[in-house]
């Protein structure tokens, strides 16, 4: 490893920079992979734990990651995948859900969202819940009166 972490590109100190108590240096690979793997954990509603069946479905080469990862103390392996040992992490990753579901509900009991003025990209988002109201890529979109993302009818 270098020196000098702050100017390698591929090091980053989550701790220092981050506020990822406890994470201390990793690569940036095996901070994405720490990142979405608890997302995805959270998703499919086993959160902290990242299955062996994801990790092989993403195409990625997760190997290396994951043992520094292991290493590190921030995964533990468990039949059928890792633990993730960073509580706060998976908090704060359910906690951003509850808040997502929670202003989501609320949009749909209010009858609307709240249309955030577009910017250059040409997204236009509800600014209470997040949800995308118009998008340039013709991509789903909330659907009338504060409803949930509509399908995708850029296949049809």
């Amino acid at each position: 490893m270098p020196d000098d972490f702050e100017n390698d590109p591929h090091f980053i100190n989550v701790e220092g920079d981050l506020g990822g108590k406890g994470m201390g240096i990793l690569t940036r690979d095996a901070l994405n992979l720490l990142m979405h793997g608890v997302i995805n954990s959270c998703a499919d509603g086993t959160p902290g734990f990242i299955s062996d069946d994801w990790l092989n479905a993403i195409p990625a080469k997760t190997t290396i990651a994951v043992a520094e990862l292991e290493a590190g103390g921030l995964l533990e392996r468990r039949q059928g995948g890792y633990f993730v040992l960073t509580d706060d992490l998976v908090k704060m990753v359910i906690d951003q859900n509850e808040e997502m579901d929670r202003t989501k509900a609320e949009c749909a009991e209010r009858g609307q969202h709240l249309q955030h003025d577009p910017d250059e990209s040409g997204w236009v988002v509800c600014e209470h819940c997040g949800i995308p109201l118009e998008r340039p890529d013709g991509g789903p979109v909330a659907l009338p009166n504060g409803g949930p993302l509509g399908p995708d009818l850029r296949n049809n």
